[in-house]
């Protein structure tokens, strides 16, 4: 992919200054930076006397930067253009390339456009339904195809086979030799049955309706889930349609697919997160237990080995994002939540708006603290 880059100057300025500006750009932040003219992601502006040919540029449909430096009042030119902008709805942030801060800024944005166009094309795999409980949790087909051109894959259950027809994959049972007190065998034929599934359908994310698998079969698939994070592949549980989006942007974001989880409680400042399917690589240690609700299965229990997260989430019309960082507190075990648990401390603020206005339940937790990185591609896609 590549994202594009309109050079304004002044009228007469020679190619050579424009192609010069695009090739400094290529050479200190990357080959994805492309000077054309179809969507416009960014305006760069070279010299003063380019206000003109900017605003004929703008464009209501998109987010798109305003770049400069403080040479050949460029930024004084960019600065009349911002103006004009938030006088009439376009959307659009001035970045000033003189200044370390803007420049890092910068470097956020080409992550995030790149992050948007890579999931163009995505196919997301949806087994079952979106469960009966995610009453704020489901988006439509058309919406995901309009707004970010994933394709979403809908599979029946009767559709994927019996799994106990298959053999345990050996890769998966090999990561989990810790947990052989319990069986993990069926968990392994699970996996199989999953993965056939993804390579089956070509899917690049998938989705599982899991509730009817452990209760008609005694089975769960929490382990395999959390293995096929592991591995790469953004899966999620509950057929959560507004998680696993979540989970792929944020893959594309930071490079690492977030554990997705309850909101259990809340106490004081602290919030409880919990859920059966966290990724073994964002734990310091973890054994296989049951399954929570029913006791059956396997699921992972263990200690998340960052000290500060971000906690994110999408609600179902993809128009807004909550983002919040916080940092993590040494808690006792609770018996009434799912087996891998996480208290945080957030700010009042923080809390009230969890409270006040929540998207929904299900909130993904990513190391670090990423709110400025998540928030830069909220304003590219909401």
């Amino acid at each position: 992919m590549s994202i594009s880059v309109s050079t304004l100057a002044h009228v007469g300025a020679s190619g050579k200054l424009h192609q010069d500006a695009i090739d400094n750009l290529q050479l200190r932040y990357g080959p994805l930076l492309c000077q054309t003219e179809d969507k416009i992601n960014i305006l760069y502006f070279l010299s003063g006397g380019s206000e003109a040919e900017a605003i004929s540029k703008l464009d209501k449909n998109r987010f798109q930067l305003l770049l400069a430096s403080g040479k050949s009042n460029a930024f004084a030119s960019a600065m009349e253009v911002k103006a004009y902008s938030n006088q009439n709805g376009f959307h659009n942030e001035l970045l000033f390339l003189d200044e370390e801060k803007d420049r890092n800024r910068f470097k956020k944005y080409i992550t995030a456009f790149d992050a948007l166009d890579q999931l163009n094309g995505k196919r997301l795999g949806l087994i079952g339904e979106v469960s009966d409980w995610l009453v704020a949790s489901n988006i439509s087909s058309d919406l995901l195809m309009d707004k970010l051109g994933i394709d979403l894959i809908r599979i029946l259950w009767d559709e994927v086979g019996d799994f106990k027809q298959l053999s345990a994959d050996e890769s998966f049972l090999s990561c989990y030799h810790a947990g052989r007190q319990y069986n993990i065998e069926d968990a392994g034929k699970v996996n199989s049955m999953l993965k056939a599934v993804i390579e089956d359908n070509k899917l690049d994310a998938i989705t599982v309706e899991c509730f009817s698998l452990v209760q008609e079969k005694d089975v769960t698939a929490c382990l395999s889930l959390s293995f096929l994070n592991d591995m790469g592949i953004p899966a999620g549980c509950e057929g959560d349609l507004c998680s696993i989006i979540g989970m792929m942007i944020a893959g594309g974001i930071i490079k690492e697919i977030p554990w997705m989880a309850n909101i259990a409680g809340i106490k004081g400042n602290e919030i409880l997160f919990a859920h059966c399917t966290a990724p073994t690589l964002v734990l310091s240690e973890y054994h296989i237990n049951t399954h929570f609700e029913t006791d059956k299965g396997t699921a992972i229990h263990g200690r998340y080995k960052d000290t500060d997260v971000t906690i994110f989430r999408l609600n179902n019309l993809l128009n807004k994002i909550f983002v919040a960082h916080g940092e993590v507190v040494d808690g006792l075990y609770e018996k009434h939540a799912c087996r891998t648990q996480l208290y945080v401390e957030f700010s009042s603020e923080v809390i009230e708006e969890m409270k006040s206005n929540p998207l929904g339940n299900h909130h993904l937790i990513l190391p670090g603290d990423v709110v400025d990185d998540l928030k830069i591609f909220g304003n590219i896609f909401l």
